[in-house]
C-alpha cells in the first residue's frame, strides 16, 4: 500500500492485450479470450498477476485527465458567465457520443422483442385455422419458426454487446471521478477541510461513484420505453381492439405509481447518504483512537452512538426497501391485472377469445410490462439517486482550494534572505473572529537557525502553515526563496518499508541515506528490527514508538534537498539523549549551512539560535498482513447467520407464494366455458396473486435488512472489543472498506437481487409445471438444458468468486491510499509530493480496474452462452411444435411457445441472479467474519473488586512480561517493581525502552504474563472495565472526537456544567472554550483539529480531572507544550492528584525530577529505581548520564531540584530490593 507506486502493480501482459483489442473488433460478443482465465480458475485460486491489464484508454490517468479538461472548460466559461459550473452537461460532452451509439443497440434490440409475439400469432394461427397437411401453409409455418429462432439469436448477440458497451462507459466515468476527487482532496484549502471530513470523502469515493456504474445500463429506456409503448398498443388495437385500451389503462395507472416511487427513493437516497456519512465518520475516528476508547473504558457510549446512527439509516434504508418490495411486487402483479382486465372487458364485449389473440396479447404486453414498469421506472429511479450523487460531487469539486501566493524562488546567494514576513496577519477562519498570527515580521537569512518559542495556541504552527502557503493571509507580505522541507508536528508515516518513508520517492544515495540515519538517531533502532530499515511499517506506524515515528518523519524532511527546513516541535517525542544527539547531529550538525525554523518548548537550545521569535497568545478565537480471502464456495455458515439474523416472519410467507405463483400464470388455453364461474375463479385467484406477492416482498425485505442491522452491530460490537493488535496489523481502509462497502451492498443491493431471484424461482417452477402437464414432451430438452445450465453455472461460479473477491481485496487500497493521504497533507505538499501520490493512487485504480472489468465480462461470458442455449431450445421447441403437428391444439401450442420464450429469458436470469446471489454473499462473508473475531478479556467478571477500590493506589508487577502478539518479542522482560500509594514516579528511558509498553500492560491491552496487583487485588482476575475505569490516563497522542466539548469531556453524562468548567479552567482552557461560539456544546472539527496540538493535550488533561481516580498516568503528554504551560500542568497534577499515585511518562527531564522515585528503562528491563537524589549520586548510572547531555546549566538546575530523598522512597527501595 505504499504511496510509492510499484512497477509490479501494472502487469504488463501484451499478449494478452493484444488478444483482447483483437476481440474487440472481431469476436468481442462471445468474449472467447476468458475461457483460458476461467479455465484457470478451475485448477486454483486465481491472484491479482492472474488478471488481464487493462487498456491504456481504460487507465486512471487517461481517463482522468481527460474528464479533468472537460471540468476545468466547464469551470471556466461558469466563471465568466457568473453561473454555476454543471458537472452533468460535463459528463455528457466527454461520455455523451459513446453512450448514443450504445442507444443502437437497445433500439434493435427492443424492435426484436416486439416482433417476437407477432411471429408466435402466426405459428399458433396455422394451427387454429390452417390444414395440417396443407403445404402451402405449413411452409409458412417453417418460415416462421425459423424467423423466431433467428430473431432469437440476434436478441442474445444485441443485448450483450448493448451491456458490454454501457457498463464500461459506467466504469470510465466511475474511474475518472475517483481520478478527479482524489486530484481535489491534494488540493483543499485549511477552509475546504473544515467543510468536509475523511469520511465524507471515502463515502464519495466508495458509494456516490457507484451510481455511474448502475446509471448507464438504464438511462436508455427513458426513450426506448415510451416509443416502444406506442408501437405496442398499435398492433395491441389490431389485435383485439378497443378492449387492449382497458390492459393499456391498467399498466397507464401504474405509471405516476412507480414515477413517484421513483422522486421517493431520492429523497431516502439523500438522507442516507448523510446518515452513512456520518457513521462512517464515526467509525474512521473509532478506529483511528481505539486505543483511547479503550483505556477509558468508553466502549459503551461509543457503541451506543453508533447504534444511534445506525438505527436512524436503517430507518430510512427500511423505507426504501418496502418502496423497492412494493415496485417489484407491483411489477409481478401487473401482467396478472392487465390480462385480467383485457379479457374480462373483452369477453363482456361479446367477442370470442381464441388462442392466438389470448397469447399474442400477453406475450405484447409482456414486453411493455418489462420496459414500462421495470426498465423505465428504475430508470427514473437510478437518474433521481445519480443527480443526487452528482450534486454531492459537485459540491465537493467547487469547494476552495489552496492558492500558493508565496511560490518559493530559487535561492542564489548564500547570504540573501531566505524568509522575509512584514506585518503578517492570518486567519484559519475568519468568522471565528481572532486571528492565528497577528502582525508578525521576521527576516531569516540562508543559513540561520530561526528559533520560535511561545505558550500552547500562540501560533507556532501556523507560522509555518503560513510559510508553507497552507493559511492565507490577511494582510502583509511573505517572501520565501528557495526549496522547502517540512517535518510536521504530528509524524506521519504511510505504511511501506522504513526506507520508502524516508525517501519518499526520491534516489537512494547510500551516503546521504547513511548521514541522515546517523543524523536522526535511527542507527540503533534499525538494528534492533529483524529487516533493518527494510522493515513494515504498520497502518497508522504501528510498529513503531512515538519517538521512531517522530524520527522517521525528521529523516524525510532531512533527506529532500531544499533550502529552508521547517521544523514543527521535532524534539518533543523523544528522551533528553536523543533529542540532544537530534539538536547537535542533525539541526546543527547536517543542516547547519541552510536556514532552519525550529519550534520548540526545550529552552536549553535556545543560546545555539541565530534569530528567536517569541510569539504571544493572541486571543485564542507490527507487522502488515496481506488482507485474507476466503477460498471456495461461501459457506452454508454464513447464510445461516444471514437468513436467521433479522427473520422471524420468514417461513409462513414462501408457502403460499410458491402455491399462488405457480398457479397464476395460467392464462389458460380457454375452452368452451361458462363465462360468469369462469370468470369469478379467474378474478379470485388473479386477487389472491396480488395481495399474497405484496405481503411476501415486503415480509422478505423487512426481514433482510434486519438482518443486515443485526449483522452490522454485532460486526461493530466484535471490532470495538478484539484486541489492540488487530488495529496494528490491519490498515485502515481494510476496516472501513467492511463498513461503507460491504454494509451497503448488505443494506441494498443483496435483498433487492435475493427477492428477484426467489421469486423468477419460484415462476420457473410453475411454468416448467405448467408446460409438462399439458405436452410432456417438453420435458426431453428441458432435462439436458437444466444439466448443462448447472454444469456452467458451477464452472463460471468458481472462478468470478475469486474475482469479485480479488474485487473487493483491490478495493481497500483505493480508500486506504485517501485516508493516509488526507492525514498527510501537509507533508505532502510541502514536499511536492502530489504527482507521485495521484500516480500510486492511479496504480491502485488500474488494479480495481482489472478486477471490476474482469467480474463484468465473465458475467458477461456466461449469460452470452446461457443465452445461446436457450436460443437452441426455442428453435428446437418452435420446429418441434411444427413437426409434432398433428394431436397438437392452438391453445397447447401458444401455452408452450409463450412459456419457452419467458422461460428463456426467465432461466437465463434466474441462474445468473442466483451467482450473483452468491457473488454478494461475500460481502456477508467479509461481515461475519468480522462478528466473529477474536474478543478481549471480559468486561465485568464474576469477581467484582469494592466499589471504593483503589482505596490506597499501591501498583505491584510482580515478574511481568509482556508481549504484543504471541509470536513476538517480548517488550518488557521480567519488572517487577512496587510503587507506594500516593507516590509520584517519573519513567524515563529511550525511545523504544519500553515505557508505553508498561503503560499498555497496566490497562491489559494485550495480557501480561506473570502478576500485576492494585492494592492487592490481581488485575487480570476482574472485568477490563472494572479496570480501565478506575485509572485516568493522559495519553502521549491527544484523542478528541467529532462530538461538542461537553461529550469529549464526558461522554457518559456524569458531571454538572460547575464540574466541566471548573476542569476546564484548572487546566487553563476556560477562556479558550468560552471563546467558542457554542461554549461547551461547541462541536469539534474532525480529530479536534480546530484546537492546537498543546491544547488538545490540555483538554486530555481535563478528562483526567473530572475522573477522580487513585491512579494517574501521564504517557509524555506535556511533550508539546510550552515550559510555562508544562509548569502550570506539573502544579495542577501536584494539586489536584496530591493523594494519588502518578505515574509520569516523560522525556523532558525536569518535568518529572522532582518526583518520589525515577524508574529507568532500557529495552524491556528495569536499569535502575531509586529516589531522583540517589541515582543522581551514581556517576556510572543512566540516569546521570542523561542530565550531563542536557549541557552544564540545565544540569545544575536539574542537580538542585531533585533535592534529598523523603523517607517513604527509602522505605519503597528497599521494598525493591526484598523482591
Amino acid at each position: 500500500n505504499s504511496p510509492v507506486p510499484s512497477e509490479q502493480l501494472l502487469h504488463p501482459q501484451e499478449d494478452t492485450d493484444v488478444c483482447r483489442e483483437r476481440h474487440e473488433y472481431f469476436l468481442s460478443f462471445y468474449f472467447s479470450w476468458l475461457t483460458p482465465l476461467l479455465q484457470l480458475g478451475q485448477k486454483r485460486r486465481l491472484e491479482e498477476n492472474d488478471m488481464y491489464s487493462i487498456l491504456k484508454e481504460d487507465q486512471s490517468e487517461a481517463l482522468g485527465e481527460e474528464l479533468q479538461r472537460f471540468w476545468d472548460r466547464e469551470v471556466r466559461h461558469a466563471t465568466k458567465e457568473l453561473l454555476k459550473p454543471k458537472l452533468t452537461r460535463v459528463l455528457i460532452k466527454c461520455y455523451g457520443r459513446s453512450y448514443v451509439m450504445a442507444g443502437i443497440f437497445v433500439f434493435f434490440l427492443e424492435t426484436i422483442k416486439v416482433i417476437q409475439p407477432l411471429l408466435l400469432g402466426k405459428i399458433i394461427l396455422f394451427f387454429e385455422n390452417g390444414d395440417p397437411d396443407d403445404q402451402r401453409s405449413l411452409g409458412m409455418a417453417y418460415v416462421y419458426a425459423a424467423a423466431m429462432s433467428i430473431s432469437t439469436l440476434g436478441l442474445t448477440i444485441l443485448q450483450h454487446l448493448y451491456y458490454y458497451h454501457v457498463l464500461r462507459t459506467g466504469m470510465r466515468i466511475r474511474v475518472a471521478m475517483c481520478h478527479m476527487i482524489y486530484r481535489k482532496a491534494l488540493r483543499l484549502s485549511a477552509k475546504s477541510m473544515g467543510q468536509t471530513t475523511t469520511g465524507q470523502i471515502v463515502n464519495l469515493l466508495s458509494n456516490d461513484v457507484n451510481r455511474f456504474d448502475e446509471i448507464t445500463l438504464n438511462l436508455h429506456y427513458l426513450w426506448v420505453g415510451p416509443l416502444q409503448a406506442v408501437v405496442i398498443i398499435v398492433f395491441l388495437w389490431y389485435e383485439i381492439g378497443a378492449s387492449c385500451l382497458a390492459g393499456v389503462a391498467a399498466i397507464a395507472l401504474m405509471m405516476p405509481i412507480q414515477t413517484w416511487f421513483g422522486k421517493l427513493f431520492g429523497i431516502f437516497r439523500s438522507k442516507t447518504a448523510v446518515l452513512t456519512d456520518n457513521r462512517i465518520r464515526i467509525m474512521n475516528e473509532v478506529v483511528s483512537g481505539i486505543r483511547i476508547i479503550k483505556m477509558y473504558a468508553w466502549e459503551k457510549p461509543f457503541s451506543a452512538l453508533v447504534t444511534e446512527v445506525r438505527r436512524k439509516e436503517i430507518h430510512q434504508i427500511l423505507k426504501s426497501s418496502y418502496l423497492r418490495g412494493l415496485n417489484m411486487a407491483s411489477f409481478f402483479a401487473s401482467s396478472k391485472i392487465t390480462v385480467f382486465v383485457t379479457f374480462t372487458v373483452y369477453a363482456l364485449l361479446g367477442n370470442t377469445i381464441t388462442a392466438s389473440s389470448v397469447f399474442v396479447t400477453a406475450s405484447l404486453y409482456g414486453t411493455i410490462k418489462l420496459t414500462v414498469t421495470l426498465f423505465f421506472p428504475l430508470a427514473i429511479e437510478k437518474l433521481s439517486e445519480t443527480v443526487v450523487s452528482i450534486r454531492r460531487i459537485k459540491n465537493f469539486l467547487v469547494l476552495e482550494e489552496l492558492e500558493r501566493k508565496n511560490l518559493a524562488l530559487p535561492l542564489e546567494g548564500k547570504m540573501e534572505n531566505a524568509i522575509e514576513i512584514e506585518a503578517l496577519t492570518c486567519y484559519w477562519d475568519k468568522s471565528l473572529d481572532a486571528p492565528s498570527l497577528h502582525n508578525v515580521s521576521i527576516t531569516a537569512e540562508s543559513h540561520q537557525l530561526f528559533t520560535v518559542i511561545g505558550p500552547v495556541g500562540a501560533g507556532k504552527s501556523s507560522l509555518l502553515s503560513a510559510i508553507l502557503g497552507e493559511l492565507p493571509y490577511d494582510t502583509g507580505t511573505l517572501k520565501v526563496i528557495g526549496q522547502i522541507s517540512y517535518a510536521a508536528q504530528q509524524p506521519w508515516v504511510f505504511p511501506g518499508t522504513i526506507r520508502s518513508n524516508i525517501l519518499f520517492g526520491k534516489q537512494l544515495n547510500p551516503k546521504k541515506y547513511e548521514r541522515v540515519l546517523r543524523a536522526c538517531a535511527l542507527k540503533k533502532d534499525l538494528q534492533l528490527f529483524p529487516d533493518g530499515d527494510l522493515t513494515l511499517i504498520g497502518d497508522r506506524g504501528a510498529t513503531l514508538s512515538g519517538g521512531q515515528k517522530a524520527r522517521v518523519n525528521l529523516a524525510r524532511a532531512v533527506y529532500q534537498d531544499a533550502d529552508i527546513y521547517l521544523l514543527d516541535d521535532p524534539l518533543s517525542a523523544v528522551d533528553a539523549e536523543v533529542g540532544k544527539h537530534l539538536f547537535e547531529q542533525c539541526i546543527c550538525g547536517l543542516l547547519k549551512n541552510k536556514c532552519r525554523i525550529l519550534i520548540t518548548h526545550q529552552l536549553q537550545h535556545l543560546r545555539t539560535a541565530d534569530q528567536i521569535l517569541v510569539l504571544k497568545e493572541v486571543e485564542v478565537a507490527q507487522t502488515i498482513t496481506e488482507e485474507t480471502r476466503a477460498e471456495g464456495n461461501v459457506s452454508g455458515h454464513v447464510y445461516l447467520k444471514y437468513f436467521t439474523a433479522g427473520w422471524e416472519e420468514f417461513s409462513n410467507s414462501t408457502a403460499t407464494a410458491v402455491s399462488v405463483d405457480s398457479g397464476m400464470d395460467v392464462t389458460s388455453s380457454f375452452r368452451k366455458f361458462d363465462l360468469t364461474f369462469y370468470l369469478g375463479i379467474y378474478s379470485g385467484l388473479t386477487a389472491a396473486a396480488v395481495v399474497f406477492g405484496f405481503a411476501r416482498s415486503l415480509v422478505i425485505f423487512h426481514g433482510l435488512v434486519r438482518s443486515a442491522q443485526t449483522l452490522h452491530n454485532s460486526m461493530f460490537s466484535a471490532v470495538l472489543h478484539t484486541p489492540v493488535t488487530f488495529f496494528d496489523v490491519n490498515p485502515i481502509g481494510r476496516i472501513l472498506n467492511r463498513f461503507s462497502k460491504d454494509v451497503s451492498q448488505m443494506d441494498s443491493m443483496l435483498p433487492i437481487t435475493f427477492v428477484d431471484f426467489y421469486q423468477l424461482f419460484l415462476q420457473n417452477a410453475g411454468v416448467i409445471a405448467v408446460a409438462a402437464s399439458v405436452i410432456p414432451l417438453i420435458l426431453i430438452p428441458v432435462v439436458p438444458l437444466l444439466i448443462i445450465f448447472l454444469y456452467l453455472r458451477s464452472f463460471y461460479l468458481r472462478t468470478s468468486r475469486d474475482v469479485k473477491r480479488l474485487e473487493s481485496t483491490t478495493r481497500s487500497p483505493v480508500f486506504s491510499h485517501l485516508s493516509l493521504s488526507l492525514q498527510g497533507l501537509s507533508t505532502i505538499r510541502a514536499l511536492k509530493a502530489e504527482e507521485r501520490l495521484k500516480k500510486a493512487f492511479d496504480a491502485h485504480q488500474d488494479l480495481h480496474s482489472e478486477a471490476w472489468f474482469l467480474f463484468l465480462m465473465t458475467s458477461r461470458w456466461f449469460a452470452l452462452r446461457l443465452d445461446s442455449i436457450c436460443s437452441i431450445f426455442i428453435t428446437l421447441t418452435a420446429f418441434g411444435c411444427v413437426l409434432l403437428r398433428h394431436g397438437l391444439e392452438a391453445g397447447e401450442v401458444g401455452l408452450v411457445l409463450t412459456y419457452a420464450v419467458t422461460l428463456i429469458g426467465n432461466f437465463q436470469w434466474t441462474v445468473r441472479q442466483s451467482a450473483e446471489v452468491e457473488n454478494m454473499m461475500t460481502s456477508v462473508e467479509r461481515v461475519v467474519e468480522y462478528t466473529e473475531l477474536k474478543s478481549e478479556a471480559p468486561l465485568e467478571t464474576q469477581k467484582r473488586p469494592p466499589p471504593d477500590w483503589p482505596s490506597q493506589g499501591m501498583i505491584t508487577f510482580d515478574r511481568v512480561n509482556f508481549f504484543y502478539s504471541k509470536d513476538g518479542p517480548p517488550v518488557l522482560k521480567d519488572i517487577n517493581a512496587t510503587f507506594q500509594p500516593k507516590e509520584k514516579v517519573g519513567i524515563v528511558g529511550r525511545t523504544g525502552a519500553g515505557k508505553s509498553s508498561l503503560v499498555s500492560a497496566l490497562f491489559r491491552l494485550a495480557e501480561p504474563q506473570g502478576k500485576i496487583y492494585i492494592d492487592g487485588i490481581v488485575t487480570s482476575e476482574i472485568g477490563l472495565h472494572d479496570l480501565r475505569q478506575k485509572m485516568s490516563i493522559i495519553p502521549q497522542d491527544p484523542v478528541l472526537f467529532t462530538d461538542s466539548v461537553r461529550k469529549n469531556l464526558d461522554p457518559f453524562n456524569q458531571h454538572t456544567d460547575e464540574d466541566l468548567w471548573k476542569a476546564l479552567e484548572e487546566v487553563q482552557m476556560k477562556s479558550v472554550v468560552e471563546e467558542l461560539p457554542g461554549k461547551l456544546e461547541t462541536v469539534l472539527a474532525e480529530s479536534g483539529s480546530n484546537f492546537s496540538m498543546g491544547q488538545r493535550q490540555l483538554l486530555c488533561l481535563a478528562r483526567a480531572v473530572l475522573r477522580k481516580n487513585r491512579i494517574l498516568i501521564i504517557d509524555e503528554a506535556t511533550a508539546n507544550v510550552d515550559p510555562r504551560t508544562d509548569e502550570l500542568i506539573q502544579k495542577t497534577i501536584r494539586e489536584k492528584f496530591r493523594d494519588c499515585t502518578v505515574l509520569t511518562i516523560a522525556h523532558r527531564l525536569n518535568t518529572i525530577i522532582d518526583s518520589d522515585r525515577i524508574l529507568v528503562l532500557d529495552s524491556g528491563t528495569i536499569q535502575e529505581l531509586d529516589c531522583p537524589f540517589t541515582l543522581l549520586q551514581n556517576k556510572e548510572g543512566a540516569l546521570y548520564k542523561m542530565v550531563q547531555e542536557m549541557g552544564q546549566a540545565e544540569a545544575a538546575a536539574l542537580l538542585e531540584s531533585a533535592g534529598s530523598c523523603p523517607p517513604l522512597v527509602l522505605n519503597a527501595s528497599y521494598s525493591l530490593q526484598k523482591f
